[in-house]
């Protein structure tokens, strides 16, 4: 199937349509046996990935996502009948201005009478450990916003994203040994089996299925919880290795080293805590994906991506070099 053009078929808004999740979004729904069209919101839509979503038949839409840009907002949303959103709390590092943000496009969505809200979030882990972690900032922001959501009544589902494969070749490549060996170092068990999932190539399927299922389609603010497979790190590790022919070994660190290697390389204090939070957190809820919360493969269009096939089409070529 492609994008549709036909007045007749459903309009989708997908708010970070150039990047991960927004642009998995849009490439599931192209691949959908049911027509859609699609319009891609961008901060610049000069550039190459934008041009290529337009190529493809998105209506690319420059807006200022900003939550002093409301008006600005409800314009790029007006028409459709799907709104997706998502936040990033990195790209300021600011816990209130990514919970502002998302208030904002909730409200927008709510004004231009969306039949459903896509929201990409996260759960609050100050309420899940009832206040025992409570610097998980980027998780909580992101919690807040399916909160508002409830509260305006938009008909919305949340969508919580596992952990991304993709970071295995940026945020936690395999670092050189010296030796011509590498090793991934993390504070995780090794027996802990965990969420994991392609996102950009498989993350759009569960927006998919939240539009298509009658499971989530009422609005009533189901979580879909993203994740395609279950791996232990030394699992993770062996899997890399095989395919890429590199000896690596995973390497199992304290609390402390984890700090000390964090502020080594210049993050602040505040994110140090941020995320040896996160993997604290991680530890705690694994226990909800080994209960089965996260959704049968059988329910979406297609089977996501094992971590296996990701390593086996991810380019290394920049990791190991």
């Amino acid at each position: 199937m492609t994008i549709s053009s036909e007045s007749s078929a459903p309009l989708i808004a997908v708010v970070g349509s150039t990047g991960l999740q927004g642009g998995s979004v849009i490439n599931n729904l192209a691949a959908s046996d049911k027509p859609y069209r699609i319009r891609g919101l961008t901060r610049d839509a000069k550039k190459e990935k934008a041009q290529d979503l337009a190529k493809r038949g998105v209506e690319v839409v420059t807006v200022n996502l900003s939550a002093d840009n409301a008006e600005g907002i409800q314009k790029a949303f007006q028409g459709a009948t799907y709104v997706f959103i998502m936040t990033n709390y990195w790209e300021h590092v600011d816990k209130d201005r990514e919970a502002a943000e998302g208030k904002t496009l909730v409200e927008a969505a709510h004004k231009v009478g969306v039949k459903l809200l896509l929201i990409s979030s996260a759960p609050n882990c100050t309420k899940a450990t009832n206040g025992k972690l409570t610097k998980v900032y980027h998780f909580d922001s992101k919690a807040e916003i399916p909160d508002h959501a409830r509260a305006v009544g938009v008909p919305f589902v949340d969508i919580h994203a596992a952990g991304y494969m993709n970071n295995f070749t940026t945020f936690t490549r395999p670092r050189s040994a010296g030796d011509g060996s590498f090793a991934i170092d993390g504070t995780w068990p090794e027996d802990m089996r965990m969420p994991l999932l392609d996102t950009y190539h498989d993350f759009g399927l569960y927006v998919q299925l939240a539009i298509e299922s009658d499971e989530f389609n009422r609005g009533d603010g189901k979580v879909i919880w993203a994740s395609a497979d279950l791996v232990t790190p030394p699992d993770q590790v062996k899997t890399i290795a095989t395919v890429t022919g590199k000896k690596i070994a995973y390497n199992r660190v304290t609390e402390e080293q984890s700090r000390a290697g964090m502020a080594q390389a210049g993050l602040p204090p505040f994110v140090v805590d941020d995320m040896i939070e996160m993997f604290k957190f991680h530890e705690i809820w694994n226990s909800a994906y080994e209960a089965g919360s996260y959704i049968d493969p059988a329910k979406l269009a297609r089977r996501p991506r094992t971590f296996k096939e990701y390593v086996e089409n991810e380019d290394w070529s920049t990791v190991f070099v």
